[in-house]
């Protein structure tokens, strides 16, 4: 029987600026992240994103590839935004597919998002 997974905290940077949110949809190649105050399209951004069970935050740096800042979001269209990794090294790529794995084992549904 799967166990469902906490959210991943996410912390994302936009030069001194600290977006706050979370997430559930992810992979080695991007993440879709729930917040409420989404940043704009084409913004370079750094994240940390922080799992229950690993004792440090994974950091990576990305581009915000989608956006909505509009209503209160559902699980097929959320608030939030999509960020598409940049310069990810082979280790952490595969690292973040094996943890995505966890929270949906078929592949995440909603990775066209950040892909």
């Amino acid at each position: 029987m799967l166990i469902k997974q906490k959210p991943c905290q996410v912390l994302l940077y936009i030069g001194e600026e600290v977006y706050v949110g979370i997430s559930s949809n992810f992979s080695g190649e991007g993440v879709l992240i729930q917040m409420s105050d989404p940043p704009m399209l084409g913004e370079k951004v750094r994240l940390k994103l922080q799992f229950p069970d690993l004792p440090n935050p994974i950091e990576l740096a990305g581009e915000v590839v989608w956006t909505n800042p509009f209503g209160m979001g559902d699980v097929h269209v959320p608030k939030g935004c999509a960020v598409k990794f940049e310069g990810i090294d082979p280790d952490t790529r595969s690292a973040l597919d094996n943890l995505a794995v966890q929270y949906h084992p078929s592949g995440d549904p909603l990775r066209f998002f950040y892909t």
